[in-house]
């Protein structure tokens, strides 16, 4: 199965129709996996999941491809976690998500009714919380009490690992919920991840510059976040120069050897130039004065 767990990119050959797309954004088949088992949990089971990872691995775009699912039971609201951030806040935006599922004129004072008219028509509200880790401390505590008393709900919080950590500490709620921990990719993967940004996107990098040596490279520096690949980049130019350091560290010294060949050979001219001109001067004086004389 190991063999299988490779790029969903076809350089030759593109993928298309929205699932594919999907696809593509989670760049592996075990990200792959990783999505139906949230899309399973979400459908079976009431417990709050946690997308966990590095900053940059992916989460973001993880919450992206599960709304391209589009099930017809299922409302989705994101929702941006601030420090600001409030239960009131995350039920108005709930009001909004229902809004758009032909109830315009629904208002705060109502919505438990409509989360038990949604429940009657076997329909779930999926409430993604990105950067939860911003949440101010127990506010993750209050939101899974919220979704306990109105089972429509379906809780999807994204945090970093540093993030869960300190989180634990203060929403002790989370420790009840199911983990999902997005993973990095391996070596390998970045390779074909390189081969994909070098045909889509502007880069320091040509696809044919692609080699074992730049791809173990950007592994070591990236550890296989694909964030810093996309976002930052910070190897690809140190790389490429190490590819290529030996030709100009050849073409430097030449360069340098030509400079102080050109040198020495310029002051040497320079002297000897005055070595032999200067007797002829003082010949010539020697020469008048004894004609004065």
């Amino acid at each position: 199965m190991a063999g299988n767990d490779t790029l969903t990119y076809l350089m030759n050959k593109p993928l298309t129709g929205q699932k594919n797309r999907g696809l593509q954004s989670l760049i592996t088949q075990e990200r792959t996996r990783k999505l139906e088992l949230l899309i399973h949990l979400l459908t079976n089971s009431r417990q709050a999941l946690v997308v966990c990872g590095p900053e940059g691995i992916g989460k973001s775009t993880f919450l992206t491809v599960l709304q391209q699912r589009k099930i017809d039971s299922w409302l989705y609201c994101p929702v941006k976690g601030t420090v600001k951030l409030s239960i009131e806040t995350i039920q108005k935006q709930l009001i909004q998500a229902i809004k758009s599922d032909n109830l315009p004129n629904l208002t705060l004072n109502a919505l438990s009714g409509a989360f038990r008219e949604l429940e009657k028509q076997h329909k779930k509200i999926i409430l993604m919380i990105d950067e939860a880790g911003k949440l101010a401390p127990g506010l993750i505590n209050t939101i899974i009490d919220y979704a306990v008393n109105n089972p429509v709900l379906r809780l999807v919080f994204v945090l970093t690992n540093d993030e869960l950590e300190t989180k634990y500490n203060s929403d002790n709620a989370l420790d009840a919920g199911y983990l999902i921990e997005i993973p990095p990719l391996s070596e390998q993967q970045c390779g074909h991840f390189l081969q994909h940004l070098a045909t889509k996107f502007r880069t320091p990098i040509a696809f044919n510059e692609i080699d074992d040596t730049l791809i173990a490279a950007v592994y070591l520096e990236t550890q296989g976040i694909p964030g810093l690949m996309v976002d930052k980049r910070p190897s690809l130019d140190e790389a490429i120069s190490g590819n290529h350091s030996l030709g100009i560290l050849v073409v430097a010294v030449l360069g340098l050897i030509a400079l102080a060949l050109g040198t020495q050979w310029f002051s040497s001219s320079e002297y000897n130039l005055k070595r032999t001109t200067a007797p002829v001067v003082e010949q010539s004086v020697g020469s008048d004065s004894g004609e004065t004389q």
